[in-house]
């Protein structure tokens, strides 16, 4: 059965620890490393999603620090969303990042074929990285006008459904691992199966 996750409307940041989390505690396809993580989203009202992505990792790998490296190598926490799934053939967004707050971000229907935001000229996400103690983690806004620019004028209320995943992995580090909070049922690792992503619904 598919995770649902309820994503509340604020006028300003949040106190995060007021806020749902969604566990990324599904680990697949390989053994031996399942570190805590978790994904929040809230929508700001009139500014854009915001979206916070944590895990306890004392030493996270973080090497890659130009915008669109493999950061998915590195120790990497991942948010990819489909914000409009009944109304656009735009695809989904991926946004993947290294406790550095390098961010690789792109948009498609499905793996191959996807575009680089920064290709498209077109607003991209702010991201703000963070360590706390043994934590690590970051809050990345995915603005509006990025939205409308990909999707189209929408019109944001209580019930609007995104279809959605948060992950957590490491392809390059010492225990390589692969965490989701919607299990993603395929023989191989891979993240871009967005029909099985699991529902965000706005509050």
């Amino acid at each position: 059965m598919a995770e649902t996750y309820q994503i509340r409307r604020v006028d300003h940041t949040p106190d995060w620890k007021e806020i749902p989390k969604a566990a990324i505690s599904n680990y697949r396809w390989r053994e031996g490393y399942t570190p805590e993580a978790y994904g929040q989203v809230v929508l700001l009202d009139k500014v854009g999603f915001l979206v916070r992505m944590s895990c306890k990792e004392e030493n996270p790998r973080a090497t890659y620090v130009n915008e669109n490296d493999p950061v998915c190598k590195d120790s990497c926490l991942e948010f990819f969303a489909d914000f409009n799934p009944a109304g656009s053939e735009s695809g989904y967004l991926n946004c993947e990042a290294n406790a550095l707050g390098t961010l690789l971000c792109g948009i498609g229907p499905q793996r191959a074929g996807r575009q680089k935001l920064a290709a498209l000229n077109i607003p991209r996400p702010e991201i703000r990285p963070f360590k706390e103690g043994e934590w690590w983690g970051y809050e990345l806004l995915i603005p509006l006008s990025l939205l409308q620019t990909i999707y189209g004028p929408q019109e944001w209320k209580s019930g609007s459904i995104i279809m959605g995943n948060f992950y957590k992995c490491g392809d390059d580090t010492a225990v390589e691992h692969y965490g989701m909070w919607n299990a993603v049922e395929w023989e191989k690792p891979d993240f871009h199966r967005p029909e099985q992503f699991g529902t965000l619904v706005l509050d």
